[in-house]
């Protein structure tokens, strides 16, 4: 009988156990450790030679145990909140890839996602690896973002937005249905007729107060006429540059009603015309500038263009309208588009003022990024003839311009943002017609009547900005309407911006690094990469929460987030431990009594080994 095999076999048991007490251990004190996998260890038996010269499973003994393997199986460990952007977590199978900036040639292997960018601008983790991805570059003139090939380091340094001119402005906007679009009052007068009659009474009614009296047509005479019955009218009048002006006290309308029949001449002799004028009447001869090249200049003697009109705003000769472009001094402005050719320069024009019905200021972006403010101004026009064509899909005739539901826009620019400098400038003007049902019939495209947009301060001339108004699609509702409700720009978009300075990141679920930029913008930067293996369980743990591959584990197959079967990322958390404590403590217990036992068995047959040397004695 041999009694040392049990030595062997009590010993063995130890030294197993021993190994499992390792292993719970190690589990334990990384309960906490970021992406930690909890280790299995798995035992095998051993068995001794048979003891039978016959053999047979009968005689065969076992000789302890011994560890078979030692695992760790990548189970998902429980998601931890951080709110740090660059805190990431793999729900789902991958690892991250770092490399060393040394430039080693062996690849390191993690899932704890605990990064940061470090003082050259690489996204790096605690030993400072180097995170691998792919880097993405946005198209200047699209915007659209273009990711790299291959992995490198994420570089965030000197990453800097530059800036892009407003190309196109969209907007929502409704022009109320119940404008007339009827001149409110008259500019200029005609000249006085100073010699001949008096102005015989009954010939004059201001604001429905009749002149009864005679009045001579001498322009003091005229002027103390009527500041005599101010009292009565609300109007008071004054001579300026030998033109008589009127002006009523109480800012309303001033009502005048010459009486032909009475006085065939009245109109000669007070240089005025019959007609309800909003507020004081511009006064002065408005002629056409019959100048080369200048066919679309008006000036007028004695006017006040400065004070009684407005950039953007109409006025109506004949029976056409005309957006005023640029008001350069009280005497002289500019038109958007030549005054009919027919019209007599040397003649005296009647102008009805076209009031802007309504402004909106909306900011654009010049190839500086600065930005500019620029005031959108609408005018209904007067009724003109239709101007009709054929649809060339429904062979239907279509209304593409004049009638009643016509509207001139115009991209006004301020003197402080323009490159004259001199004075307000529309700088882009056109027209929209609607239909019956208050929808957009027709935007025939915008003149830009200097050549484009020109900001100061050496942005690019001429600056194309193109003004949708259409919106989705024709009869669309979220582009131009014109109803009978609030009018003006409901809302609008445009695609230019300012320089940007990377202020800080964020990651989405494909791993996109997306960088917020102090001009507001967001723009993706990297495309993180997961590596998976065709065995992850063959990856060697190197420390530091880092593996390595081997040939067990294969070569790392390499490609986004949610790509493969792959996991999704998310920012502001972190994986923790998949060590469950309960376990593990019963595992303690277990591989402690089970030491225990085996310490007894060695004890016994040292015993019984003893027993067996006294027994010469």
């Amino acid at each position: 009988m041999s009694i040392i095999p049990s030595l062997g076999t009590a010993a063995s048991g130890i030294n197993a156990f021993q190994r499992g007490l390792d292993v719970v251990s190690d589990n334990i004190a990384n309960a906490d450790t970021t992406a930690f996998k909890e280790n299995d260890i798995l035992f095998s038996e051993l068995v001794s030679q048979f003891s039978h010269p016959h053999g047979g499973s009968r005689f065969q003994t076992g000789y302890g145990s011994g560890v078979d393997q030692i695992r760790a199986p990548f189970r998902q460990g429980a998601k931890v909140q951080t709110n740090n952007s660059l805190d990431l977590e793999i729900e789902g199978k991958g690892f991250f890839m770092l490399v060393d900036p040394l430039e080693s040639p062996i690849p390191f292997f993690t899932r704890a996602g605990a990064f940061r960018v470090n003082k050259e601008g690489f996204v790096v983790n605690s030993d400072g690896l180097l995170l691998q991805g792919t880097t993405i570059t946005i198209d200047p003139e699209t915007g659209e973002p273009t990711a790299g090939t291959g992995a490198g380091p994420i570089d965030l340094s000197n990453r800097v937005i530059l800036p892009k001119a407003t190309t196109n402005v969209a907007t929502t906007i409704n022009l109320t249905a119940t404008k007339a679009g009827v001149a409110k009052s008259v500019t200029g007068v005609e000249p006085f007729d100073t010699t001949g009659d008096s102005i015989v009474g009954g010939a004059l009614t201001i604001n429905g107060i009749a002149f009864e009296d005679d009045i001579s047509p001498d322009i003091d005479d005229i002027v103390t006429a009527i500041n005599d019955q101010t009292s009565l009218t609300g109007v008071s009048a004054t001579e300026k540059d030998g033109l008589l002006v009127l002006t009523n006290q109480n800012g309303g309308p001033i009502s005048i009603e010459l009486n032909m029949d009475v006085d065939p001449s009245v109109s000669a002799k007070l240089g005025l015309k019959s007609g309800n004028y909003g507020g004081a009447i511009l006064a002065g001869i408005i002629t056409k500038n019959g100048s080369a090249g200048e066919d679309n200049r008006i000036s007028g003697q004695g006017t006040r263009f400065l004070s009684e009109l407005k950039t953007g705003g109409g006025i109506v000769i004949g029976d056409k309208t005309y957006i005023i472009q640029s008001i350069e001094s009280d005497a002289d402005l500019t038109l958007t588009e030549d005054i009919d050719p027919a019209i007599d320069p040397d003649v005296p024009l009647m102008a009805g003022i076209q009031s802007i019905d309504h402004a909106s200021p909306i900011t654009v972006f010049d190839s500086l990024g600065i930005a500019r403010s620029v005031s959108v101004r609408f005018v209904k026009l007067a009724p003109t003839p239709l101007i009709t064509d054929i649809d060339p899909i429904t062979g239907d005739e279509i209304v593409i311009g004049g009638g009643e539901n016509q509207w001139a826009w115009s991209a006004v620019v301020a003197k402080e943002d323009n490159s004259n400098g001199q004075f307000d400038e529309v700088q882009a003007t056109g027209v929209m017609t609607f239909t019956s049902d208050g929808l957009l019939a027709g935007v025939p495209d915008p003149k830009f009547t200097t050549g484009g947009f020109d900001f100061n301060g050496g942005a690019t001339a001429n600056q194309n900005i193109d003004f949708d108004f259409v919106g989705t699609a024709f009869n669309s509702a979220d582009g131009a309407t014109q109803v009978a409700t609030n009018q003006g720009v409901i809302k609008y978009t445009q695609n230019g911006f300012a320089a940007g300075i990377l202020q800080t990141y964020s990651v989405d679920r494909d791993g996109v690094l997306n960088g917020l930029f102090t001009n507001g913008r967001t723009h993706a930067l990297a495309q993180l990469l997961l590596a998976t293996f065709p065995n992850e369980e063959g990856l060697v743990r190197v420390g530091g929460n880092k593996y390595i591959q081997t040939d067990e584990s294969g070569d790392p197959l390499i490609d986004a987030a949610r790509i493969g079967g792959r996991g999704e990322i998310f920012s502001g958390t972190l994986e923790g431990s998949n060590v469950n404590l309960t376990e593990q403590f019963v595992k303690l217990i277990t591989y402690q009594r089970a030491f225990q036992a085996n310490s007894r068995v060695i004890t016994t047959s040292d015993e019984v080994i003893q027993e067996v040397v006294n027994l010469k004695r």
